[in-house]
């Protein structure tokens, strides 16, 4: 409860008395002594409730004197004539200062037990902030603005970073901080500025994280001849030890992720090169083996065989140049950072220039081209989307048999557009369809841990969208569907 301000309390402590005076005259003949101290009781319990200790006791000092002087016989006079009166006084008295005691105790453990509060209140809003910000520095900025709102002073948080501290500042300058301040906390662990043994002559006030290991602290600038009592300082350490828990969290958190991207990065590595070191082996065998066949017996041999054999090694040459598009873009879509380049594009136009060029890849092989008319462009990279659909077919002329019949559609879609791309071969291994997409992994129908169809999943997620087999009878079916922007052109 707001109380007055202090000189009206005073002229308070004295109406009291004063208004259970002008009542005791109006009550005066009907009542006896007795009866006339409860009102000045009534007086005294009102100002304890409404006024500070000392005021209280001011009144209660004036109700008995006002007692004294206008009812006690003999009037008018500080006199008491018999020992009943005396009794009546020293009882009133003593109730007075015990009513205004109890009263100022209880008073003051409820504004402790509220200033507690409304600290843990503190405490807790700031870490629950704090955990809404992502990376250490947005969390420093985060708590220095924080700081200054609530706490109304100037307020930086510093962190070691690189072998030098970084200021984040909020309400002053980065200037008009202590980086030297700073430095002795954080090597010796405790706080310092004014209201501290350390430093006492500084205007500010400065903690670090932790007692010891910490990486950065908080500084507070003070108000000209501002001296903090102990408790607030107190809940300024614990508002630096929030502060600093919740960023070194979230940056060894950051150093844990980046540890394991690293550990995972380098996994993917190894097994890529343990991958690519047996599935190259096939091409290059052929394209060595027909390269020596070509250069010992090539005068020798019949054109036509001398022609096949120059289509087999033309043929392993682009296995092995669509290998290593894959594996690029298997390294560039790995990326979290990786941005791809769109543009809008016609899904017809990605369709048949990739159509032609697989037609000339398997010249044997028939591929069908279904587009519905009228399809609206999608946003992507037409070479990855070129890519998708190659990658999707090489793998249908692998397996649709002997003289495979390939078939590509285009259509509308739920989500906007699909793409879908069937064989008429053996169909799908028993098993769970997703696990066909997993890089690196082995492939039952030809054992080789192929990357087409993992890199055809991280070119549909890059666009947005989805990928997806299904059995058919015969063969099987790969389908692609990709998001379209409400308002394409």
């Amino acid at each position: 409860m707001n109380r007055p301000a202090p000189h009206l309390q005073w002229l308070l402590a004295a109406a009291a008395p004063a208004a259970a005076t002008a009542a005791g005259f109006a009550l005066d003949g009907s009542m006896s002594v007795a009866g006339l101290a409860m009102l000045y009781l009534v007086a005294v319990f009102a100002t304890a409730l409404a006024l500070d200790r000392a005021q209280g006791i001011a009144a209660s000092l004036l109700c008995v004197s006002a007692l004294n002087f206008f009812f006690v016989p003999p009037r008018y006079t500080f006199e008491v004539e018999s020992a009943e009166y005396w009794w009546t006084l020293a009882v009133m008295l003593g109730l007075s200062l015990a009513l205004n005691t109890l009263i100022a105790s209880l008073r003051d453990r409820r504004e402790r037990a509220e200033t507690a509060a409304a600290r843990a209140a503190e405490l807790h809003a700031l870490a629950e902030a704090l955990a809404r910000c992502e990376g250490g520095q947005a969390m420093a900025v985060f708590a220095a603005g924080w700081l200054q709102e609530k706490l109304g002073r100037a307020a930086a948080v510093f962190l070691r970073e690189d072998g030098t501290l970084a200021c984040h500042a909020a309400g002053a300058p980065p200037s008009a901080f202590n980086e030297s301040a700073v430095r002795w906390a954080l090597e010796h662990g405790r706080a310092l500025g004014r209201g501290c043994d350390d430093w006492p002559d500084l205007s500010l006030w400065c903690a670090p994280f932790a007692r010891s290991g910490s990486e950065g602290a908080v500084q507070w600038l003070l108000h000209p001849g501002e001296r903090p009592a102990q408790d607030v300082q107190q809940h300024w350490l614990a508002l630096a030890r929030q502060a600093g828990l919740s960023i070194e969290r979230e940056r060894a958190a950051q150093a844990a992720r980046a540890a394991g991207e690293s550990a995972r990065a380098e996994a993917a590595r190894n097994t890529l090169l343990a991958s690519l070191s047996h599935d190259l082996r096939t091409p290059l065998a052929g394209i060595m083996g027909t390269a020596s066949a070509l250069r010992t017996q090539g005068d020798a041999m019949p054109a036509a065989q001398r022609e096949r054999l120059l289509g087999n090694l033309e043929n392993e040459a682009r296995d092995m140049a669509l290998m290593a598009d894959n594996i690029l873009q298997l390294a560039r879509l790995s990326q979290p950072q990786s941005e791809l380049k769109v543009e809008w594009e016609s899904v017809e136009e990605v369709l048949g220039a990739a159509v032609q060029r697989m037609r000339r890849r398997w010249p044997g092989t028939r591929i069908e081209l279904k587009v519905t008319p009228g399809l609206p462009p999608v946003r992507a990279e037409a070479s990855l989307l070129a890519q998708l659909v190659a990658n999707l077919v090489d793998n249908a002329v692998r397996h649709g048999g002997e003289q495979p019949q390939i078939t590509i559609r285009a259509g509308r879609s739920r989500e906007g557009v699909f793409v879908a791309v069937r064989d008429q071969g053996e169909g799908l291994p028993p098993g769970d369809e997703q696990m066909l997409f997993e890089r690196f992994e082995r492939k039952p129908r030809d054992g080789a841990a192929g990357l087409g169809l993992a890199i055809c999943r991280l070119i549909a997620q890059a666009h947005g969208g989805r990928i997806e087999a299904k059995r058919c009878e015969p063969g099987a079916e790969f389908r692609v569907d990709l998001p379209v922007a409400p308002h394409a052109p």
